[in-house]
C-alpha cells in the first residue's frame, strides 16, 4: 500500500486550481520594491489591482450603463446585480440573461413587499435588460 504524499497532493492541487504567473522587476526600481515590501499579501494585493483595473474601464456587452442605480440594494439584490455584470463582462449571454431574469423577479418581489419603489424596479429591469 503506497503512503498517502501530502507535499505531491498539495502540489496537483495548485497546478490543478491556479495559475502561476512570474513577476520580474529590476532590483533597482526603489519606488516598486520599496511598495512591494510593505505589502502582506502580494497575491492579494496584485489580484485586487488587477480587479480594480477591470471594473475601472469596464464595457459592458448587454447591460445599459446610461441607466444608473443611484438607490439602495438589498443584500439578494446587490449579489444578484454583481453576478449580472461578472457575466456580462465575461460576455456569457446565456448566464446573463438567467440572472437579469432573477432580478426583475427580485425587483417585483422587493416592490410588492415595499422595499423598492415601481420606479426602482423599472430603472433596474432597464439596467439589466433581458
Amino acid at each position: 500500500m503506497e503512503m498517502f504524499n501530502q507535499q505531491e497532493y498539495i502540489n496537483s492541487f495548485i497546478r490543478d486550481n491556479y495559475k502561476t504567473i512570474k513577476l520580474r522587476i529590476r532590483n533597482d526600481n526603489k519606488l516598486i520594491m520599496n511598495k512591494l515590501s510593505k505589502v502582506d499579501n502580494i497575491n492579494r494585493y496584485l489580484t485586487n489591482l488587477i480587479l480594480n483595473d477591470i471594473y475601472a474601464n469596464r464595457s459592458y456587452n448587454y447591460i445599459n450603463n446610461d441607466v444608473q442605480i443611484d438607490f439602495e440594494l438589498s443584500n439578494t439584490m446587490k449579489d444578484l446585480v454583481d453576478k449580472a455584470e461578472e457575466a456580462d463582462l465575461l460576455g456569457d449571454y446565456g448566464l446573463y440573461m438567467n440572472i437579469a431574469d432573477a432580478i426583475d423577479s427580485q425587483a417585483k418581489k422587493e416592490t410588492t413587499n415595499h422595499l423598492i419603489s415601481e420606479t426602482e424596479w423599472k430603472k433596474l429591469v432597464r439596467r439589466y435588460t433581458l
